[in-house]
């Protein structure tokens, strides 16, 4: 069944087809009178006939299925009686947002603590685009990540100098890589890891201490001579940072070692969730996201933090990244560097597999600098690029536990 997902911001009419899906600002959940129903007009994608069901989300946040009108085919609009979008609500500090979420858009305050790019466009502005039918009640931002629900984008958090750095200093390790290997990278992919002192100079992930001493700090955090790595290190903080600010709710529910920790997180390749736990006191030690990034308690997928450079038919086939978090930044842009490409996601979260059928059911090709963040039973693919050349920042983390490898 073909899904559609709509939003009506502003009393202007938005439509999508199915592979490419309507950009969907957040419905606020603050409680309003009820309003009179208005009017929301529906464009026919391509595929759905007149008489077939269609999903179409509303500004409210529900879920409706309609029926494609007589007479109807692809490309022809209808209208669709749905409830009013509701009047934000009024920005919030944190000591007001008593410790929640903060709203999707950030104050000049919150954007000047969170250090992303003052001039990049829409900088700080958080976009959540449903992923699926949307049939379990909202909870936080985290909650739904969690299970799936929702891809989060941020825009602007890599500015465009240093998308340009990062992509340059990637071509130069894949350079290098086949260089070593004596052989191109097979499926028109090459994954460079940033911690990879062959590729991008005298650059490691620490290990030892766990105490979040100043010691400890430069312990599996990103340490180089080189200024690709920092800026990875830089973009990394930024985005944990972030997260911290407006969605404490992430750390909260993903990451804090406090009771029901095993249950929130994703399922391992074998389908299992974690066995054992982190230390409780973890939780008191280590109170955000950065804190377990400055204190060496993140565990990181192989490989990662890494840059992926695509050429042309280069692809990443679906999977899932059995992580808490995955964040993911293109370092290119969509039709000015690459033609097809983008990532797919697929709706159901850990009740679909690795090998789903069927195209995905949401395809973003964000602009270069643009961060993705998604939960690790979701599955995902870098869809094949048709010409030019794709890269992307990609690092995904979960909560170390006396059980992760000691090399991630």
């Amino acid at each position: 069944m073909h899904m559609l997902w709509l939003a009506l911001a502003s009393h202007a009419f938005l439509s999508a087809s199915p592979s490419i899906r309507a950009r969907v600002a957040p419905p606020s959940i603050a409680a309003t009178a009820e309003a009179e129903p208005v009017r929301m007009r529906v464009t026919v994608p391509a595929g759905v006939a007149a008489g077939d069901p269609l999903h179409v989300s509303t500004p409210a946040g529900e879920l409706l299925i309609v029926t494609v009108p007589a007479g109807l085919q692809t490309g022809d609009p209808f209208d669709i009686l749905v409830p009013a979008l509701p009047p934000p609500p009024p920005p919030l500090s944190a000591a007001q947002a008593g410790g929640g979420d903060l709203p999707l858009v950030l104050s000049r305050a919150e954007l000047e603590r969170s250090q992303l790019p003052a001039d990049a466009p829409e900088a700080g502005r958080f976009e959540e685009l449903p992923l699926g039918p949307q049939l379990e009640p909202r909870g936080s931002i985290g909650e739904r990540l969690g299970r799936g629900a929702c891809i989060l984008r941020v825009p602007g958090v890599v500015s465009s100098d240093e998308a340009a750095a990062l992509l340059s200093a990637a071509l130069s390790a894949r350079s290098a890589q086949v260089e070593r290997r004596g052989k191109p990278p097979s499926r028109g992919r090459a994954r460079l890891p940033v911690s990879e002192p062959s590729l991008f100079g005298r650059a490691r992930v620490g290990r030892g201490s766990r105490r979040p001493s100043a010691a400890s700090s430069q312990q599996r955090c990103l340490l180089t001579t080189g200024d690709s790595v920092e800026t990875c290190e830089e973009v990394l903080l930024r985005v944990l940072d972030l997260c911290d600010e407006a969605m404490p709710s992430l750390h909260e529910t993903l990451f804090a070692p406090r009771e029901g920790w095993q249950e929130r997180q994703p399922r391992n390749a074998q389908g299992s969730q974690p066995e054992v736990p982190p230390p409780p006191d973890l939780a008191e030690r280590c109170p955000s996201l950065r804190d377990l990034y400055m204190a060496a308690e993140l565990e990181w997928s192989e490989g990662e933090p890494a840059i992926n450079v695509y050429t042309s038919d280069g692809y990443f086939g679906a999977h899932k990244d059995h992580l808490a978090l995955t964040v993911l930044i293109p370092l290119t842009a969509p039709s000015t560097d690459f033609e097809g490409g983008g990532t797919g996601f697929w709706a159901g979260n850990s009740a679909v597999g690795e090998d789903p059928r069927g195209p995905p059911d949401l395809v973003l090709a964000p602009a270069a600098g643009t961060a993705l963040l998604f939960g690790g039973d979701v599955t995902h693919a870098g869809l094949p690029v048709a010409g030019g050349l794709r890269s992307v920042f990609v690092a995904s983390f979960s909560t170390r536990t006396p059980a992760s490898p000691p090399d991630r």
